[in-house]
């Protein structure tokens, strides 16, 4: 039975794999939208006047973009070329806000850099919230000048120069464990093959499945993360390339079957 109107009613997943081996590489599976954009170019053959005799047409082109709610690190991996490493010691900046008592302060966290200079600033904090005079990092303390044990992570300042309660602010690194994923500027998108899944129904309410198979996906790497009050969001764009192996010039496949269809005998 050919089934030829249907209604999709929901987008389920988009999964992408890699073309030479099969491995998995990641599932988009809180879609807002998805687009699949068929262009092809036409070229009017004319005759005399101008007249419209016959059309050339050409250069069919596919492209695949779409918005996920949530920040795919897979999809980040296809789009910039570059792989998530775990990173046993991966430095970030942080900053502590914290009071002397007793002409000593303490960082929550370890700070970390040149011995000696593991904190090139701390700031005092002004009645109105604002930065104030800074403080720098020596051997010893004196009028301007405060130490730090890396060890302890105990910040000491000259004696009598400051009341308890003094409000400080202090700058620092720290090293972590984390994922770290580099943009590298010499690394680019990748390509790969994509399965778009979604829920449909005919007139009769009967449910099937509809599934856009493109085996060869190439990833753009313009994407951008709004930041801020909005929700952000992972854009993303591939385009179909026409020649991929084993294939006679398919850019994608349409696929729709019964939700419970069983295997083929």
């Amino acid at each position: 039975m050919i089934i030829n109107d249907i209604t999709i009613t929901s987008l389920e997943t988009i999964k992408a794999f890699d073309i030479a081996t099969g491995a998995y590489r990641f599932t988009l599976d809180e879609l807002q939208n998805a687009k699949i954009a068929n262009t092809q170019d036409k070229t009017d053959i004319t005759g005399k006047g101008g007249r419209k005799l016959n059309s050339l047409k050409k250069n069919k082109a596919v492209v695949v973009s779409g918005t996920s709610g949530l920040i795919s690190g897979g999809l980040l991996e296809m789009q910039t070329g570059s792989e998530f490493k775990n990173v046993d010691d991966a430095p970030i900046s942080w900053t502590d806000y914290l009071t002397i008592t007793a002409n000593t302060s303490t960082t929550s966290y370890k700070a970390v850099g040149t011995a000696g200079n593991e904190i090139e600033t701390v700031y005092i904090k002004n009645p109105d919230g604002t930065l104030g005079e800074s403080l720098t990092q020596d051997a010893s303390v004196a009028e301007g000048k405060f130490t730090y044990n890396p060890e302890t992570k105990v910040l000491a300042f000259n004696e009598g120069t400051y009341e308890d309660g003094t409000e400080i602010v202090v700058f620092y690194t720290r090293n972590i464990n984390a994922n770290v994923l580099e943009n590298i500027s010499d690394t680019y998108s990748e390509k790969c093959k994509l399965y778009i899944d979604a829920f449909a129904e005919d007139r009769c309410n009967n449910i099937y499945r509809v599934q856009f198979y493109i085996p060869r996906a190439d990833f753009s790497g313009n994407f951008d993360f709004e930041l801020g009050e909005n929700q952000t969001v992972h854009a993303f764009e591939a385009e179909s390339l026409a020649g991929s192996c084993g294939s006679n010039g398919t850019l994608w496949t349409y696929t729709i079957f019964g939700a419970n269809e069983g295997d083929a005998a």
